[in-house]
């Protein structure tokens, strides 16, 4: 591995000699207030670039050229500082490098087919060869990003852009509405950020991804914003929960005296995905006409459409995660370099600290649903009829939404009729994930609450014993950290990584890390007096490195390994004695859905018969996280290519998620 350092020529080469555009990175999409405000005021679109999906579509995949670039520049160049100590980028991917920072330019337009062009990977290492500047799919794909992988991030660009252009194009034929009622729907649409900040996205990059990014420990990156008990707190026309501690706040949508959550230092990017979670929001007003009417004994606005419910209970419910598209699409590049065979990045992930993270934030989710959520109901009637219903805390209705954020349905309908259903708990890791629960027909408006359960009061056993979680189900992150934890212990017996890593890296700290850092010594004393050492590059080996308490570059020089490599045409892994068979294989990434249910057309959402089949639950296994549904198979239709990249992501997820569930 190498460090590319400030005033030298390769760094210039590569970088150029001005790389003030890679020093800082600020998304180009719009940012919160100027889609509220171009919500509210049409006229003001065009000077924004909002009134063209050209304009969008070139906006994301520019944020996306230019994240990835600052990523690999901040992995791969060396500034003087002390973190540039700790700097050591893989030199065969240098081509790769190279074919990134300098990737063709991105118009201030571009059609959806200009998109497809973009983000095709395919045939990287030809493209690389013939030497030009290549598209930015290409140099991802030379640097270890999954094809597939590249152009489903490519369709989620697509997806997105056309999201927020059409909510936008609707707007305009409401223009004579009320000013309360435009407000209404704009909270419905587009609801605040948790910190009220209209460019979160960007300062989580800029401030929190890329400084995590140049340490040793990326496990931040893939572990929730926030941990502890999870709560509640009131917004105006709507209330928001997430884990943890709440501070005082003051803004627009909260009042004076209003509160925030307070972030743990993770990102938020579920293990194995690019979707981003963070403050689970209920965009239904508590003094709205929609749930006054239920207090009265009206329909529960969890449930469909009705005349005094404007919309289905589930499209109240919105992850603002959603609104860090930047940050959970480069996070999810961050994740596939990691996850590369033998990549010595593999090992700045703490697995055991993500298994105790994620097993907390959904335990604890689970546990509110029972102390604050079930026992809501009886509590408010109890109190109406007493004369006090006005004075009930409110937060047990809506923390009903709280299992969209750690959910996964666990149970299908096989048998019997949609009166009288027959159900079996589905082999772990099956799930129905968030839009997913809709078809669970398992409950009462199923189809139209989704994750945002109408619980009303003490549910059956058989309804908790279906209440899965995300950890143990779909998108199921101890599997993907098990396979992770496997693919870590494999590659050390299998690869050259253990010559290119450092003992202080995160996989190799802590009590709960021994085993793995005792294997480290072993391969290490192993790898002394093998063959294969001949095949180390020792210009990937860090410097200022100990093995038992001796320098490790001087171990392997005094070895025999030449000091330039001579065997770099030659294969580079090994496959010792006591590791038979084949390696671990780690599931492919999952795009999310890149479009939250809030920028959806407001309808009422039907599931034809309510029923699920065999074959419907091993294709969608993995739900939401593979993004199987209408809205991606529209954008593959008349791009052959771009079809074929996506389609070809999704096998891979559908044969992985098949090897995994047990018989």
């Amino acid at each position: 591995m190498v460090a590319l350092r400030w005033g030298t020529e390769e760094f210039t080469q590569i970088f150029g000699a001005d790389v003030s555009d890679l020093e800082m990175f600020r998304s180009r999409l719009p940012s919160h207030q100027e889609l509220q405000n171009a919500w509210c005021d049409p006229s003001i679109r065009t000077s924004l670039g909002l009134d063209r999906f050209e304009a969008l579509a070139a906006r994301q995949s520019q944020d996306l050229s230019k994240g990835a670039r600052a990523l690999l520049f901040d992995l791969a160049s060396n500034l003087g500082n002390e973190a540039g100590k700790l700097v050591n980028f893989p030199m065969e991917k240098l081509a790769g490098l190279r074919a990134t920072i300098q990737s063709s330019p991105i118009a201030g337009a571009i059609s959806e087919n200009d998109v497809i062009a973009i983000f095709n990977g395919q045939d990287a290492d030809k493209a690389i060869k013939a030497a030009g500047k290549v598209a930015l799919g290409v140099g991802l794909a030379a640097v270890g990003t999954a094809i597939p992988v590249v152009g489903q991030i490519g369709a989620a660009v697509v997806a997105l852009g056309k999201a927020i252009y059409s909510i936008l194009d609707a707007q305009k034929k409401a223009l004579d509405q009320k000013e309360a009622a435009v407000r209404e729907a704009m909270y419905q649409t587009f609801p605040p950020l948790q910190t009220a900040d209209s460019v979160t996205d960007s300062g989580l990059v800029q401030n929190h991804l890329r400084a995590i990014l140049t340490s040793q420990d990326w496990t931040p990156v893939f572990l929730p914003r926030f941990q502890g008990e999870w709560v509640g707190i009131e917004r105006d026309k709507g209330f928001a929960f997430a884990p943890g501690k709440k501070t005082k706040w003051s803004d627009e949508f909260g009042g004076d005296k209003a509160e925030a959550f307070v972030p743990s230092g993770g990102v938020g990017l579920i293990p194995g995905t690019s979707i981003l979670t963070s403050v689970i929001q209920v965009n239904l007003d508590p003094r709205g006409h929609a749930f006054s009417n239920f207090l009265k004994g009206g329909d529960d606005p969890r449930g469909p459409m009705t005349a005094s419910n404007p919309m289905s209970g589930a499209q109240y419910v919105i992850d603002t995660g959603s609104f860090y598209p930047a940050t959970a699409r480069l996070g999810a590049l961050a994740w596939e370099w990691a996850t590369r065979t033998g990549s010595p990045y593999l090992y700045r992930l703490d697995v055991p600290r993500m298994h105790a993270a994620w097993k907390a934030y959904c335990d604890a989710g689970i546990d509110y649903l029972r102390e604050r959520v079930f026992p809501w109901y009886a509590k408010f009637l109890k109190a109406k009829a007493h004369g006090d219903g006005d004075n009930v805390n409110l937060e047990g209705f809506f923390g009903a939404a709280v299992y969209y954020g750690v959910g996964s349905w666990a149970c299908r309908q096989s048998g019997g009729t949609n009166f009288k259903p027959v159900f079996t708990k589905s082999p772990i890791p099956s799930g129905r994930y968030r839009e997913q629960i809709k078809a669970a027909n398992l409950y009462p408006n199923s189809a139209h609450s989704g994750g945002f359960l109408p619980i009303l009061s003490e549910p059956s056993q058989t309804f908790q014993n279906c209440m899965g979680t995300i950890y143990y189900r779909n998108p199921a992150i101890r599997d993907v950290l098990n396979k992770l934890q496997e693919r870590q212990r494999s590659d050390l017996r299998r690869t050259l990584v253990c010559a290119y890593v450092r003992r202080t890296d995160a996989a190799f700290v802590g009590e709960e890390n021994k085993a793995l850092l005792h294997l480290l010594n072993k391969q290490r004393a192993l790898l002394l007096t093998s063959e294969d050492r001949f095949y180390v590059n020792m210009l990937d080996v860090p410097e200022d490195e100990t093995h038992e308490g001796q320098d490790w570059r001087g171990l392997l020089l005094k070895s025999g390994v030449p000091a330039l490599p001579n065997n770099v045409s030659e294969p580079k892994k090994r496959l010792t004695a006591d590791e038979p068979g084949e390696p671990p294989e780690l599931p492919p990434l999952r795009v999310g859905d890149p479009v939250p249910a809030a920028w959806k057309p407001k309808v009422a959402t039907l599931v034809l018969g309510g029923l699920s089949t065999g074959q419907e639950d091993e294709a969608g296994g993995h739900g939401e996280a593979v993004a199987a549904g209408r809205d991606w198979r529209d954008l593959a239709t008349g791009a052959a290519a771009f079809g074929g990249l996506f389609a070809a992501g999704w096998a891979i997820s559908k044969r992985w998620s098949r090897k995994s569930a047990p018989e």
